[in-house]
C-alpha cells in the first residue's frame, strides 16, 4: 500500500485529456534536459577547475577513482532502475513495493561490491594514496546509485522536474565545496570526502521527497518479489555493462597500464567529447517514446523520420567535428591549461566520434521502438568487444592516441551495423547525400580557416560556421522542410 503525502491522491498522476499528455511531455524533456545541461556544465567546471589545480597525475588518479568502481556499480545497479520505471508506471500501486524491494537488494550489494573495491585496488594499485582516493569515490557513487532508486519512482510517476530538483541541487552543492576546498589549499583527499558528502546529500533529499510526495517503504520482502526483480533487470543489466565497459576501458587501462599521468591526459579530451555526448542522450531518450508510437501508426512514416532526424544530426555534427579537429590544441588549452596540451592529439581522434555519432543518430531508439532492442544489444557488445580487445593492443605501445583510436572504431562499428540492421528491418536511411554534402562544407571550412590569417579559437567558431552553412546553402544541403522541423522543434521546447 502506498503511502501519500497528505495533500496527494494517486488520481492527481492520471492523464485528465489528450492534450495533458503533449503538456507532460514537453514539461518531462525540459526538466531532463535542463538538470542535464546544468550538471554537464557544474561537472565539466569541476573537472576543469580540478585539472588545473592538481597535476596531471593526481587527475588521473581523480578519473580513475570513478571509472573503476563503475565495473562494481554493475553489480549493484542490475537494472533496477528501468524495472521499477516500467513496472511502477504500470500499476503505482506497487511504488513502496518496488521501493522496498529495489532499495534493500542494493544495500546488500553495495556492501559486497565496496568490499570487493578495496581488494581490487590493494593488486592493481601501488599508492596507498590512491587505493584511498579510489575507495572513497567509489563509495560515492555506491550511495549515489542507492539514491538512484528513489528518482526511478519519481520518473515512473512521470514527474522528472523531481528528478531534476536533486540532481541539480546535488551537483551544486558538491561542486562548491569541491572548488572552495581546491581554493582554499586542499587536495585530492578532501576532495573525495566532499564528493561522498555530496552523494548523502542526494540520497537524503530524494528520501524525503520520495516520502513526501510518492511513496516510502513496506515491511519485509518475499524472494519470490525478489526473483521476479532480478529477472526482469536482467536485460537492462546487460545494455547497462556494455555502455559501462565503453566508455570506461580506456581510462582504468591506461591507469592500469602506463599511470595515472596518460589516464589524466586521456580523459581531458574525453570529458570534452561527453559533454557533446550528453545532448545526442537527451535527443535519443526524446526520439524512443516518438518512434514508438509512430511505428504504431505508419511504418514508412518512422523511416521518414528517422531519415530526418539522421540529416539534421549529420548537418550540425559535421562542422562541430572538423572544427574541433583543427583547433583541438586551443580547445584543450583554453579548458585545461597549457600542462594538458598533450591531449589535443587525442581529443582530434575523438572529435570525428561525435560525427560518427550524428550519424548513427536514431539508429538505436528506432531498434528498440520497432521490437529489435535484442539486435541493439548485439551490435552494442560487439562494440563493446572491440573497444575492450583494441584497447588491450593499442594502449601498451600508442597510450591514449591508442585508447582513442579503439573507442573511435566501436562508434564506426555500431554506426556501420545500425544502419544494416536499420535498412534490413526498416528501410533505408538515405543518408549517403547528406554526408558528402557537409563533408564538403566542413572540408571547405577547414581549407578557409587555414588559409585566413589571424583567426583565434573564438573568431575562428564564428567564421567557420558563417562559411559552411553558407557552403550548404549553395549546394542545397538543406531544405525549407528541414527550416520548418527546426523552428516547429524550437517552438515546442520553448513555449510548450
Amino acid at each position: 500500500m502506498v503511502t501519500w503525502g497528505a495533500r496527494r491522491d494517486p488520481s492527481d498522476f492520471a492523464p485528465k485529456e489528450p492534450s495533458a499528455d503533449a503538456r507532460r511531455f514537453g514539461r518531462n524533456f525540459g526538466s531532463a534536459a535542463i538538470a542535464q545541461i546544468i550538471a554537464q556544465v557544474l561537472t565539466l567546471g569541476a573537472s576543469i577547475v580540478l585539472a588545473r589545480r592538481l597535476d596531471v597525475a593526481s587527475y588521473g588518479i581523480f578519473v580513475f577513482g570513478f571509472a573503476f568502481p563503475s565495473w562494481f556499480l554493475l553489480v549493484v545497479s542490475l537494472g533496477l532502475d528501468e524495472v521499477i520505471a516500467t513496472e511502477v508506471a504500470a500499476d503505482r500501486s506497487k511504488a513502496s513495493l518496488y521501493l522496498t524491494l529495489v532499495l534493500s537488494i542494493r544495500i546488500v550489494l553495495s556492501s559486497i561490491a565496496l568490499v570487493a573495491l578495496w581488494a581490487a585496488v590493494q593488486v592493481i594499485l601501488d599508492d596507498p594514496a590512491a587505493r584511498v582516493i579510489t575507495v572513497l569515490l567509489g563509495a560515492s557513487s555506491l550511495v549515489t546509485t542507492c539514491a538512484g532508486t528513489f528518482t526511478s519512482i519519481f520518473r515512473a510517476f512521470e514527474k522528472l522536474e523531481f528528478g531534476a530538483i536533486v540532481t541539480i541541487a546535488e551537483r551544486v552543492v558538491t561542486v562548491s565545496v569541491v572548488v572552495s576546498l581546491l581554493f582554499l589549499g586542499y587536495g585530492l583527499y578532501e576532495v573525495s570526502l566532499a564528493f561522498l558528502g555530496g552523494s548523502f546529500v542526494l540520497f537524503a533529499l530524494s528520501a524525503a521527497i520520495g516520502r513526501r510526495r510518492f511513496a516510502w517503504f513496506e515491511r519485509g520482502v518475499d524472494r519470490p518479489a525478489v526473483v521476479r526483480a532480478l529477472r526482469l533487470a536482467a536485460p537492462f543489466a546487460s545494455f547497462n555493462a556494455v555502455g559501462t565497459f565503453t566508455y570506461t576501458t580506456g581510462l582504468v587501462l591506461l591507469t592500469v597500464l602506463q599511470g595515472p599521468e596518460q589516464a589524466g591526459l586521456f580523459n581531458a579530451a574525453f570529458t570534452l567529447l561527453f559533454a557533446l555526448f550528453s545532448f545526442l542522450s537527451i535527443v535519443s531518450l526524446t526520439t524512443l517514446p516518438m518512434m514508438s508510437r509512430i511505428h504504431r501508426e505508419s511504418r514508412e512514416r518512422l523511416v521518414s523520420v528517422l531519415q530526418r532526424i539522421q540529416k539534421l544530426s549529420l548537418i550540425g555534427g559535421v562542422p562541430l567535428a572538423f572544427g574541433g579537429w583543427i583547433y583541438a590544441a586551443p580547445i584543450v588549452t583554453t579548458f585545461y591549461g597549457p600542462a594538458f596540451a598533450a591531449s589535443a592529439e587525442s581529443f582530434r581522434v575523438l572529435v570525428v566520434c561525435f560525427a560518427v555519432e550524428t550519424a548513427a543518430m536514431g539508429i538505436g531508439p528506432a531498434l528498440a521502438a520497432t521490437g529489435h532492442a535484442k539486435e541493439k544489444f548485439y551490435i552494442a557488445a560487439v562494440g563493446a568487444v572491440v573497444t575492450v580487445g583494441l584497447s588491450v593492443l593499442l594502449i601498451p605501445p600508442f597510450g591514449p592516441i591508442g585508447a582513442a583510436y579503439a573507442f573511435l572504431a566501436s562508434r564506426i562499428l555500431f554506426a556501420l551495423v545500425g544502419g544494416l540492421a536499420v535498412r534490413r528491418f526498416l528501410g533505408p536511411l538515405s543518408a549517403a547525400g547528406t554526408m558528402a554534402k557537409t563533408v564538403f562544407g566542413g572540408s571547405v571550412m577547414v581549407a578557409a580557416l587555414v588559409v585566413i590569417p589571424g583567426l583565434t579559437l573564438w573568431t575562428g567558431v564564428v567564421v567557420g560556421a558563417l562559411i559552411y552553412f553558407a557552403v550548404l546553402f549553395a549546394v542545397h544541403g538543406t531544405t525549407r522542410e528541414d527550416h520548418s522541423v527546426l523552428r516547429d522543434a524550437i517552438r515546442g521546447a520553448l513555449f510548450r
